[in-house]
């Protein structure tokens, strides 16, 4: 492969080494340099003045200049898991790596190693694996719980590779987050969402529930009698099948027929803005009572 579909190739990326195998002698390149045709971004790491230095050029840029892996939150946008790359490039070098004084982008980099199970090369990056990047990700992102349902939902991972991830990295910064989060995807029963939304209405001090009753026909998670409100609580998403969401849907007018109020509440939402849940609640309640 010649220089120019490297650079094509690369994000218009290229070290002295790259290069230097590709038939160029240093005062060639020293010499497009000068000319202003690739722009020096770290030590022996250039730019073509062609390519624009976008989100990909980036965390080429920041791996070729520190040699480590690009992991969290970039490795998950450079697997196709999120969007939008955080602003600066997520990376993780060994310990006895010194600090780079120059790289054309900004870099998050951390001092630690992953087991070699880990570690895989994506298009010419070094990166985590897809089961460790889920974790990392999961962990760090507002939207950690959807990015690990989607994984899950679309069988990319499975609970039982992201757990043997996780036993792996079990003492990296944010696998204590992960795991809580993954103990929540594996349990089928929907019974620890349901925990979780009984601790909350303790905590609010709401009153006057009963769990498990019988509303249309169907049976319903939790029911405010008095005020005829039916509640159904959601688990991860990816347990779903069709005939779950059917149901789901049935459920909803079949509660809704009867003259009864259908709210549902999600394992995510109880955990991200349960005060936000928590308010839908008590107005429903609230709307109820002052109708009576």
């Amino acid at each position: 492969m010649k220089v120019a579909q490297y650079l094509a190739a690369h994000d218009g990326v290229i070290t002295t080494a790259d290069a230097v195998a590709r038939g160029m002698t240093p005062s060639e390149i020293e010499g497009r340099v000068r000319a202003g045709l690739w722009s020096r971004e770290g030590r022996c790491v250039f730019l073509s003045v062609e390519h624009e230095l976008t989100d990909a050029a980036r965390i080429r840029i920041v791996v070729a200049t520190y040699g480590g892996v690009i992991d969290r939150a970039s490795a998950a946008w450079w697997h196709g898991l999120i969007t939008t790359p955080p602003a600066a490039v997520q990376i993780s070098v060994g310990r006895s790596v010194r600090p780079q004084q120059r790289c054309g982008a900004q870099a998050d980099s951390k001092r630690r190693s992953y087991p070699a199970e880990d570690v895989m090369t994506l298009r010419g990056v070094a990166v985590t694996s897809l089961e460790l990047t889920v974790l990392q990700a999961s962990a760090e992102l507002d939207d950690g719980i959807a990015l690990m349902d989607r994984a899950l939902q679309t069988k990319c991972v499975t609970v039982a590779s992201l757990r043997k991830a996780l036993d792996r990295n079990s003492g990296s910064h944010g696998m204590r987050r992960a795991r809580f989060l993954l103990t929540a995807a594996a349990d089928l029963s929907e019974s620890q969402a349901e925990r979780l939304f009984v601790k909350i209405l303790r905590e609010y001090g709401i009153t006057g529930w009963t769990h498990q009753v019988w509303v249309a026909g169907l049976r319903s998670d939790f029911g405010w009698a008095a005020e005829r409100i039916a509640v159904e609580i959601h688990g991860w998403r990816w347990h779903k099948t069709k005939s779950q969401w059917e149901r789901d849907q049935r459920w909803i007018n079949l509660v809704h027929g009867v003259g009864w109020v259908p709210l549902v509440f999600t394992w995510e939402r109880l955990t991200t803005e349960p005060e936000v849940c928590m308010a839908e609640l008590c107005a429903a309640i609230e709307t109820r009572q002052s109708a009576a």
